[in-house]
């Protein structure tokens, strides 16, 4: 049996990917254009079907060729992107959900894992924003995983699909530079290696989730057998930029990063997971000094083989 990765070459999917192949699981990347560079050292012990997810008879031949029992689901536009492009976003988005469970439905699949966000919330919520906070998104972005949340639930309730949703924080580790929270980790990476970086959003409050402990949960979320809850806040802890540019500059002393106050995030800026700790088990390992000096040590790993002193 093998597990499905859709979307697995992009920023989450091949962290997720790489540690599935250090525990030792049979993996296949479904991706439309398969990116192996982040994953090149391990490309030989993995499988990759080349394949677009809005079309659902490319999704059923990758289940069917390849014996796969549970599917992780990341495929998506990112916000800025969904933003300017709807229709887009509404079909790689959405119909890429709807295809996923169909087929999961149709051949009695095991698990569903969707990757979520905290977008889907009302920024009026008090904090810390739990699972049962009004939704109302103020993105197309957060609308399509609102809708493609509600299709999850409903082929649950319907159907019987094993469908499980974990509403991400903002996720920050090597590799991340796109989206609106994408100057989070280019402000870490780029000093890494020496880089001037100019940061726009200095006041910016924000749950900082390292892309290491967002993959744990990945791997809890599959390992729960009948879940009481179906959607889970998954977060860190909740930092301004400036705090963590500051963090930066204490492990890089010559780092250079400029910082203006030019906009704020338009989502909360704290969740609480405490129905991930329970039902899950989920703990973030990794508080921000650790999870900024990880990171550091990664970037220079990668590309300039400089351990962190």
């Amino acid at each position: 049996m093998s597990i499905l990765v859709v979307g697995g070459s992009g920023f989450i999917g091949s962290h997720l990917v790489r540690k599935l192949v250090e525990i030792g699981e049979g993996v296949v990347i479904f991706d439309l254009l398969p990116n192996t560079e982040p994953i090149k050292d391990i490309v030989d012990k993995l499988k990759i079907v080349r394949g677009d997810a809005t079309n659902i008879i490319d999704i059923l031949h990758a289940i069917k060729e390849n014996d796969v029992s549970d599917i992780y689901h990341l495929v998506a536009l990112l916000a800025d992107v969904s933003q300017i492009n709807p229709m887009l976003a509404l079909k790689v988005n959405v119909e890429s959900t709807l295809n996923i469970l169909e087929a999961s439905r149709m051949l009695n699949l095991g698990k569903v894992i969707f990757a979520s966000s905290v977008a889907v919330y009302d920024i009026n919520n008090p904090v810390p924003v739990d699972e049962d906070a009004a939704l109302k998104p103020t993105s197309v972005y957060g609308a399509t995983k609102v809708l493609s949340e509600f299709y999850g639930i409903h082929y649950n309730n319907f159907f019987g699909v094993d469908f499980r949703a974990l509403r991400f924080t903002t996720i920050y580790g090597l590799g991340k530079f796109g989206g609106s929270t994408g100057i989070c980790s280019m402000l870490i990476e780029k000093t890494a290696i020496g880089q001037a970086v100019e940061v726009d959003a200095a006041e910016a409050v924000t749950d900082w989730l390292y892309i290491k402990d967002a993959v744990n949960s990945l791997l809890l979320a599959r390992k729960v057998e009948n879940p009481k809850y179906r959607i889970y806040n998954i977060g860190g802890s909740s930092h301004s930029v400036r705090e963590v540019v500051d963090i930066v500059e204490k492990f890089i002393p010559e780092a250079k990063i400029e910082t203006k106050a030019k906009r704020l995030f338009p989502w909360p800026p704290s969740y609480s997971w405490l129905k991930a700790k329970e039902e899950l088990g989920y703990q973030p390992l990794f508080d921000i000094e650790k999870g900024v000096r990880d990171f550091i040590e990664e970037a220079r790993t990668k590309y300039i083989k400089h351990d962190l002193k």
